[in-house]
């Protein structure tokens, strides 16, 4: 795919703006299918990159829109993590004060917050807008090979690789019907347990509810397509 010229200027640029103090409100785009599911709001844990450091806070159940200060200067990430532990939601704030919290960016915000706890000015020159523009779906991102570009400086529209995904197999899981906890991967049914089921995933940490058993499986990939399926209870905040 041919770059348009000033993609490859913008996408890792030096912002000359002066970093001024600015309010930023996010709000929480869509509900959490497993609010839907019980039919009541969760709490988060908010956490950002605000251009000086990350910052973190509680955000209670049924507030869906939260204001933060952050300096104007640059790309700034936010991931609201729900109940603290489960996947994230994310946003980022490249001038426009609203930034709307989507659960299709959540993990790529996440990782641009943890890597601006090393690397806060490569984080600050990012953009996000540019990038969509070579990679419309972040989720699509292969992320280790983002960040390894990111930190030795060769992150061009070119190096930016998608990530594989494999249907992979899975013998072990309880019966019952387990909600995914992103729109993007799809809730399955296990009819008894030991029924072989396969997961098109690629690597990364999914997580899936069963109300009926009040359970939630945690299904990890690696990076060399190794498993590891894990059940606890699902979390009570209802």
């Amino acid at each position: 795919m041919k770059v348009p010229a000033f993609l490859i200027a913008i996408l890792i640029l030096a912002s000359c703006r002066i970093p001024l103090p600015v309010t930023v409100e996010l709000e929480i785009a869509e509900e959490h299918p497993f609010e839907d599911m019980a039919r009541r709001d969760m709490w988060y844990t908010l956490v950002y990159f605000d251009g000086e450091a990350v910052r973190s806070e509680h955000v209670e159940s049924g507030r869906r829109k939260v204001s933060v200060r952050v300096d104007s200067g640059g790309l700034r990430p936010f991931a609201m993590i729900p109940l603290g532990t489960l996947g994230p939601i994310g946003g980022f704030y490249e001038g426009d004060g609203h930034v709307m919290l989507r659960a299709e960016d959540g993990s790529f915000a996440e990782m641009l917050i943890r890597a601006a706890g090393y690397r806060p000015d490569a984080v600050s020159r990012l953009s996000v807008e540019a990038l969509r523009e070579v990679q419309p779906h972040l989720t699509d991102i292969d992320e280790p090979a983002f960040l390894e570009d990111l930190y030795d400086g060769t992150l061009s529209p070119s190096s930016i690789e998608s990530a594989e995904s494999r249907p992979l197999m899975f013998d072990l899981i309880p019966s019952g019907y387990w909600l995914s906890e992103r729109y993007d991967i799809p809730s399955f049914e296990v009819g008894f347990s030991g029924q072989t089921i396969y997961l098109d995933l690629r690597p990364g940490v999914y997580r899936f509810a069963c109300q009926a058993r009040s359970m939630l499986l945690t299904i990890a990939v690696d990076e060399e397509w190794q498993t590891s399926v894990s059940a606890s209870q699902l979390p009570q905040w209802y």
